[in-house]
């Protein structure tokens, strides 16, 4: 666990914001941008949740 409290609210709230936004909201944009936000948002949402980010291992940053 690399993941703090804090950090870990903000990618979820970012996260759902980015599905959310192509899914509910449909906003007008290219297919592959949309594509390419769902997947950030789910990778934002999944380190959320398993409070695991392998970015920051390879940073050697923690936010706990």
């Amino acid at each position: 666990m690399n993941v703090g409290t804090l950090d870990a609210v903000i990618r979820a709230i970012v996260g759902w914001f980015l599905i959310h936004m192509n899914t509910v909201l449909k906003i007008k944009m290219a297919q592959p941008l949309k594509i390419i936000l769902i997947i950030l948002g789910l990778i934002l949402i999944i380190t959320a949740v398993t409070r695991y980010c392998g970015l920051y291992t390879l940073l050697n940053v923690s936010t706990m």
